[in-house]
């Protein structure tokens, strides 16, 4: 396998970050942090999340949010548990514009695990995921379906691969445009994710992969590494890593386990040569904002380093 030229990043802190995080985030800092990313080259974000505030107060000010950005020429990514959820999406781009891009949803391959999170079985959960991408689509937005917990469940232990594949096979059959197989609790392995990738490509070769690993045992950029070399053409990541399944799921250590670092991950992509559009260097900054922000550290590795690229980018 040989690695692409270009790989594109979504800026994941916002939502995936900031939905486990303990305190609710002010507005403008969320917009400072969001706006300083796609000023560093950041071209698509996970923005927010459509639920209802009283069970996310995180993301009360999804409107508010995505009006700072509609200015920004950046694709936004939205998050819709139900078909209320999507019905909500369809009318902030009628409002706001185009640059809302895509909606996602989940699906847990663990019945359990999607019990936990969604309170439904798969038959249930697919039948209304039929719905909402209709819906989606009808709209203007493409659509975004996650196999979440595919190498892995906390409250089943291993997830069988075939079971895995025909949820996704399914999801690609109801219209999904883009696909993630999800490391929801980082129980991946660099060997498994490239061959779920391979396998992905190879029988969805219509539709985008997005590699989206968390960081919770170390592994998160060696199996997105894996997962781009396999075919995968986007890869979620969180500004600092922070961000993790949320505790009432994930039951261990209150859930913070993190998504791969952002700063991390670009300057890997560089310094092997592949480009994601992105300043190393400013999103660095982008960082210690953020940082500043949740007045919490980061667990960017490169924070602490530097990024040691020379001006032309990449040393092999």
């Amino acid at each position: 396998m040989s690695a692409p030229e270009t790989v594109d990043i979504c800026e994941c802190w916002a939502r995936d970050g900031l939905q486990s995080w303990p305190t609710v985030v002010p507005t403008e800092g969320k917009v400072a942090v969001l706006r300083a990313a796609i000023d560093a080259g950041i071209n698509e974000v996970d923005a927010t999340s459509l639920v209802p505030p009283r069970y996310a107060p995180q993301f009360a000010d999804s409107h508010d949010v995505l009006a700072a950005l509609a200015d920004t020429g950046v694709k936004a990514r939205v998050l819709a548990p139900n078909l209320k959820g999507v019905r909500r999406a369809v009318e902030l781009r009628a409002e706001l514009g185009g640059f809302i891009d895509t909606v996602g949803f989940p699906i847990s391959a663990s019945e359990p695990h999607n019990l936990a999170n969604v309170k439904r079985t798969h038959a249930e959960h697919l039948t209304a995921i039929a719905d909402m991408v209709r819906c989606a689509h009808d709209g203007g937005l493409r659509v975004i379906v996650a196999v979440a917990t595919a190498y892995g469940c906390p409250l089943i232990g291993a997830v069988d691969e075939g079971v895995v594949f025909d949820i996704a096979a399914r999801l690609v059959e109801l219209g999904a445009d883009r696909l993630m197989l999800s490391d929801t609790t980082g129980l991946a392995d660099p060997v498994r994710a490239g061959a779920y990738h391979s396998r992905a490509r190879a029988e969805f070769p219509g539709v985008e992969l997005v590699a989206h690993f968390h960081d919770t045992r170390g592994s998160g950029i060696a199996n997105a590494w894996a997962a781009v070399l396999a075919g995968a053409t986007c890869i979620d990541a969180s500004l600092g890593g922070i961000g993790g399944e949320p505790s009432t799921v994930e039951q261990n250590h209150a859930g913070e386990t993190g998504n791969i670092a952002t700063e991390d991950t670009v300057v890997l992509l560089e310094r092997a040569g592949i480009r994601t559009g992105i300043d190393p260097g400013l999103l660095i900054e982008v960082g210690r904002t953020a940082a500043r922000v949740l007045d919490a550290p980061t667990r960017s590795q490169v924070q602490h380093t530097g990024h040691g690229l020379t001006p032309q980018g990449a040393q092999r």
